[in-house]
């Protein structure tokens, strides 16, 4: 039986979830965001010295979805399966791998407008203007692929799943909703942290660069909350969607 999600209680269970035993996040997250903060720095060093190339940032975009994707996996593991797991222990197992596969299938998907836009404009250097409004599909697309969300909560569950109609959830517009809202929340410490390090760098110049990878790393713990809350909203809609 499959049944419709209440946004707010979704919304609070997984904000519960993230604060519960808040200390413990803290240092669960911590070889996550080590290992990002790393691939950053490196990147940066890459760009500031002009030996990065296009390949370069998308195989650090790969490396940080397979990251992202040891983290979900984690959560996952603890809200549907009540087992508590290391994101080490997780981290480039073959099961990680194919929750990577598939997370990246899910967001090209989504993205797929941007990209047929960037393949336009960058690559096909097709200059007309009629060619943004593909830009617009970017909320139907996205949606579509939350249709699919559950595939990823399944796959961690060792349940059956294939690319079909079959897989379509009812609750694609909600869960781009919950997204959004999880999105805006996240965007004020993101916002008030980046105004504090610009004001640090505009009032010690000397020691900025020196304190800069403390600065990342405090950057990439907002963003790995927002990573927990998300696959926790995943969680909970798939355990209440799919509840008997």
């Amino acid at each position: 039986m499959k049944n419709d999600i209440s946004i707010g209680k979704t919304l609070a269970s997984s904000f519960q979830y993230l604060f519960s035993n808040f200390s413990k996040r803290l240092k669960d997250g911590f070889p996550a965001v080590i290992f990002i903060t790393i691939a950053f720095n490196i990147l940066n060093y890459l760009m500031s010295n002009k030996i990065a190339t296009n390949f370069t940032v998308f195989f650090f975009f790969l490396f940080v979805m397979i990251i992202t994707s040891a983290i979900g996996i984690c959560v996952h593991e603890e809200i549907l399966n009540k087992k508590k797991i290391s994101f080490l222990r997780e981290f480039l197992s073959t099961r990680s791998l194919r929750y990577f596969f598939n997370f990246l299938a899910l967001t090209l998907i989504a993205l797929s407008p941007l990209l047929i836009h960037f393949v336009m404009r960058k690559v096909l250097t097709i200059e007309n203007e009629n060619t943004s409004v593909i830009l617009i599909f970017w909320i139907f697309t996205t949606i579509l692929s939350l249709k699919l969300i559950f595939i990823l909560p399944k796959l961690t569950l060792g349940m059956n799943f294939k690319y079909n109609a079959k897989e379509l959830n009812m609750i694609g517009s909600k869960l781009f909703l919950l997204f959004v809202i999880v999105t805006v929340v996240f965007l004020v410490p993101s916002m008030i942290y980046l105004t504090l390090q610009l004001s640090f760098m505009t009032s010690y110049k000397d020691i900025y660069q020196a304190a800069k990878p403390l600065f990342d790393v405090g950057s990439f713990y907002i963003s790995y909350f927002n990573y927990l809350t998300v696959f926790a909203v995943i969680s909970y809609a798939f355990k209440d969607y799919f509840s008997k």
